[in-house]
């Protein structure tokens, strides 16, 4: 038994669950629908039953949950984040017009550096909910390894944009999230779907 899927099967069973998880409403499903919802992805013979051919037995849940559906969530949430402008962000959350003079690539994914008319310095910073501390980080990190983005000992401000998809999040938890980070200065804003 082969270990690895050929490409062009990969392909097809991530086509099949993508479209399966969007019918279903994988994002908005509490954690025993998800599990019912894994369940039946093993158990289908056009999903669990293909990926068996080529993976052990006892390999094909984790395969569908870590391989497939954590890409299914990360390809939402950017969606989600990216239906809201970095520019638009500044405007809301600033009051200020600002254009992108730097996006960030791979891990800096969904990080941008904005410079408003008047000369001020933004980093909107994208993230999910469940790890906002992350989206922080990404944002400090840049400050921190690009002394030119500090004008006359001024730090730029900082933006968290927070994706909320598939998070039952309250108005207490939004409130929570936006009042540790503003301790230390910094905003954020909630995208949903």
């Amino acid at each position: 038994m082969a270990n690895t899927l050929p490409k062009n099967i990969q392909a097809k069973v991530k086509r099949i669950v993508f479209k399966k998880a969007e019918e279903f409403g994988y994002m908005e499903c509490s954690r025993i629908d998800s599990g019912r919802f894994l369940d039946s992805l093993v158990d289908d013979p056009e999903v669990g039953k293909v990926i068996a051919e080529y993976k052990p037995k006892e390999r094909v849940r984790t395969y569908i949950k870590d391989g497939i559906l954590n890409a299914y969530t990360k390809e939402a949430t950017k969606k989600t984040l990216a239906a809201s402008s970095p520019e638009n962000v500044v405007k809301v959350v600033f009051n200020e017009t600002a254009s992108t003079i730097q996006k960030g690539t791979g891990k800096q994914s969904g990080l941008f550096v904005l410079r408003s008319e008047s000369g001020n310095i933004y980093v909107v910073s994208g993230g999910t909910v469940l790890k906002w501390e992350t989206a922080l980080r990404k944002a400090l990190e840049i400050i921190a390894n690009e002394p030119n983005l500090t004008i006359d000992g001024k730090a730029p401000s900082i933006c968290l944009k927070l994706s909320l998809t598939g998070q039952s999040l309250t108005e207490a938890d939004k409130t929570h999230i936006s009042t540790a980070v503003g301790a230390v200065g910094v905003k954020s804003v909630f995208c949903d779907a």
